[in-house]
């Protein structure tokens, strides 16, 4: 029987309900969990003249060959962390951590067998919301209007269409960790009146700008896709200050159990463009963001392809890490399922 592989790290808790239900079932599975990957996991890979590629993977319980893998959760993979016994200076450290990310991550691609989802497309999607946003309307879904620049006149421009309602969004990096220990994480959000005079405007020159114009809500979907199948849940962000424009500020300030979940069907038409939305990259499973407005108008905002819904599924029950492990399962005995779509 071949072996599922499961791409995560050591916190994930998300991957737990999913490996419950793998245990439940007798599958074969190895949790991979690449923040380990040096101090806990080798690895090994060869390349012959005639192009043929062997590897394992070598835990501490287990060797693991390439040919054995018969499918592979691409869950959530972390840079790998370096001992703490290495007495090197910290500019070799950073050159280390960095060859054994990409060593790792170079490690999967050479796997011959289905991911779930494929490496390639997790990369090209996940700090890209604008290609996301472009396929959305090619498929007939709502989306706000957006501009990305580092012009001051385009700033000034885009402030007055979304009629001085605009707000801020991060393109890839939400985290901030200063030399003197602080942290800042950066939020999606509002940008005050206060902040558009010329010389705010100035200092939003040094970088390019994610603007967008700022929907009202009625409530935020967190929509999970596995496969052709659509789980929604509702999160009704609207009852917390700090949930109004990104309820995720309101869920990492720890007040998610202020803001209610309630299971949701979107209808058949909207699920299906949203399957097909997801499959039209090459994926198998997403974590789609949706907004619903008080005119009941559904707006989407991006796909996260390795985003959470561990949470919405102990608020609601709703059985999406089930739904995951079936489909583990599944390709696992039958690779060719994936391809049929």
């Amino acid at each position: 029987m071949p072996t599922i592989l499961i791409l995560t790290h050591t916190k994930d808790d998300t991957a737990d309900l999913v490996i419950r239900h793998l245990r439940n079932t007798g599958a074969d599975f190895v949790r991979f969990n690449t923040d380990e990957f040096q101090t806990k996991v080798k690895f090994t890979v060869h390349l012959s003249e005639d192009g043929t590629v062997t590897g394992q993977y070598r835990f501490p319980d287990r060797l693991l060959n390439f040919s054995e893998i018969g499918v592979v959760w691409n869950r959530r993979v972390h840079t790998p962390k370096l001992g703490t016994d290495l007495d090197f200076e910290p500019e070799l450290k950073e050159w280390m951590k960095d060859e054994s990310e990409w060593g790792m991550n170079n490690s999967f691609t050479l796997i011959d067998a289905p991911f779930i989802n494929p490496w390639e497309v997790n990369e090209r999607l996940k700090f890209n919301k604008w290609i996301q946003m472009k396929r959305a309307v090619e498929l007939g879904l709502d989306v706000p209007i957006s501009c990305l620049t580092n012009e001051e006149a385009a700033i000034r421009e885009f402030w007055g269409r979304t009629g001085h309602d605009m707000i801020f969004k991060k393109i890839r990096k939400g985290l901030f960790r200063f030399r003197d220990g602080r942290t800042l994480l950066v939020h999606t959000n509002k940008v005050p009146a206060e902040k558009m005079t010329d010389a705010g405007i100035g200092r939003m020159r040094f970088c390019p700008m994610f603007l967008q114009k700022c929907i009202a809500k009625k409530y935020d979907v967190r929509v999970v896709v596995v496969h052709e199948q659509v789980f929604s849940v509702a999160i009704h962000s609207q009852k917390v200050p700090e949930g109004v424009v990104d309820f995720r500020k309101a869920a990492l300030l720890g007040k998610l159990d202020q803001m209610d979940h309630e299971v949701i069907d979107l209808g058949e038409e909207l699920n299906r463009k949203l399957v097909r939305f997801v499959q039209s990259f090459g994926s198998v499973c997403g974590a789609i963001d949706l907004v619903v407005t008080p005119e009941d108008r559904v707006v989407f905002l991006e796909d996260n392809p390795n985003g959470q819904w561990g949470w919405l599924e102990q608020k609601t029950s709703i059985p999406i890490s089930k739904a995951i492990a079936d489909l583990l399962i599944s390709v696992n005995h039958n690779p060719a399922l994936l391809e049929r779509r």
